[in-house]
């Protein structure tokens, strides 16, 4: 499921349609990413969370990408090691991240993002 997600993700961040990604998000799901940039902090809802994405994909002309690079699952929740790249300003940036996902009648129900390198992102988003 999380696999999916990303691949609506890449989808649509080719087409630029984020609505692809509704079906993925429970209707209350609840998303915590560290709060490094204008388009982060805790979001809760599936707009919010969607709305986020395509702030970040625009503060990086579209270049803001992500892939699963690994996964552990245990019942109703998900580990997945997230790499990800972007550019901003002329900046480059890649970095990874630990994200668990709590899964409920298979939609994601909340994501907490861990990042391997926090003040690398802080630099790069602004903070």
């Amino acid at each position: 499921m999380i696999h999916a997600f990303y691949d609506a993700r890449r989808e649509a961040r080719r087409s630029g349609d984020l609505s692809l990604l509704a079906p993925f998000l429970a209707a209350d799901v609840r998303w915590s990413e560290p709060d490094v940039g204008d388009h982060m902090g805790f979001l809760k809802g599936p707009d919010a969370v969607i709305d986020m994405i395509g702030r970040a994909l625009a503060a990086t002309d579209g270049s803001f990408e992500l892939g699963v690079s690994r996964t552990v699952e245990t019942g109703s929740h998900v580990a997945a090691l997230i790499v990800w790249s972007a550019t901003r300003d002329g900046r480059e940036i890649e970095g990874r991240e630990m994200v668990v996902y709590e899964v409920q009648d298979g939609c994601i129900a909340s994501a907490w993002f861990y990042p391997e390198n926090i003040a690398d992102d802080q630099a790069f988003w602004g903070e």
